[in-house]
C-alpha cells in the first residue's frame, strides 16, 4: 500500500462527535497517522508482520492502518467505550476485524496475553492532566520492544522525557517535530484550527534489542 492510499484510507474513517478535555483527546489527523506508520514500516520494518498496539486509540486510527500495512495483529486500548464503540464500527467497515482486538481498560493496570512488537500511541499531552504523558510512556516501554509516541516539542520537555525513557531501561533512536493540528474541539478553543509543535519518539528497550 502506498502512503497517499494509506492516508486516503484512513481520511474515510469515522471519528468520535465529541471528545473529552479531562481525557486531552486530540484526534490524530489521518496524514499524520498515515506517514508515522509508514515511516515505521518503511524505514524500520516495525508494522508488517508485528505484533502492534495503539495505547490510547480513541477512533482507532492507528490500528487500522497498521492492520492495513500488513501487521500480524492488533490491538487497540482505550479508557472510554464510547471511543472502542467507534473503533469496531471504523474496523467492521474496513474489514481488519480479523486482525484488530479491542480493549477496554486503563493505560496504567492493563494486562495483556501477548507480547507486543511495536506501541504507536498519541497519549494525553499532560497539560490537563500532569503526568498523563509519562504514564503512557511507562506502560508503552513496560510492553513492547519498540515505541513511537507523540509529545509536545521543547527543549526542555524533550530533556526531561529522554531521561525519563533512560531511567526506565529504554533509549530514543529518533526524534521527529512535526506541525499537529488541533481544531476547535473545546469551549475555551477560539481558533479554528490551532498548531502545536509535537516530538514523534522513536524509543527501543534496551534488553530487547
Amino acid at each position: 500500500m502506498r502512503l497517499r492510499d494509506l492516508e486516503i484510507t484512513l481520511e474515510s474513517m469515522k471519528r468520535l462527535d465529541e471528545y473529552d478535555i479531562a481525557l486531552e483527546q486530540y484526534p490524530t489527523p489521518a496524514p499524520i497517522a498515515a506517514s508515522v506508520l509508514y515511516a515505521a514500516e518503511l524505514e524500520h520494518k516495525d508494522i508488517k508482520n508485528k505484533i502492534v498496539c495503539d495505547l490510547g486509540c480513541g477512533d482507532g486510527i492507528f490500528a487500522i492502518g497498521a492492520a492495513k500495512l500488513g501487521a500480524s495483529k492488533v490491538i487497540g486500548i482505550d479508557v472510554q467505550s464510547k471511543a472502542l464503540k467507534v473503533s469496531q464500527m471504523n474496523s467492521r467497515m474496513f474489514g481488519t476485524d480479523d486482525t484488530v482486538d479491542w480493549v477496554l481498560g486503563d493505560v496504567s493496570s492493563i494486562q495483556l496475553c501477548c507480547p507486543i512488537d511495536t506501541v504507536v500511541s498519541n497519549p494525553p499531552f499532560g497539560v490537563k492532566n500532569r503526568g498523563a504523558d509519562l504514564r503512557f510512556l511507562k506502560t508503552a516501554i513496560s510492553i513492547a520492544d519498540v515505541v513511537y509516541s507523540m509529545h509536545l516539542a521543547g527543549d526542555k520537555n524533550r530533556a526531561f522525557l529522554s531521561k525519563e525513557i533512560e531511567k526506565l531501561g529504554a533509549r530514543v533512536t529518533q526524534i521527529e517535530t512535526f506541525q499537529f493540528p488541533i481544531g476547535r474541539l473545546f469551549e475555551h478553543h477560539r481558533k479554528e484550527k490551532h498548531l502545536v509543535d509535537v516530538d514523534l519518539y522513536r524509543i527501543c528497550i534496551k534488553e530487547r534489542e
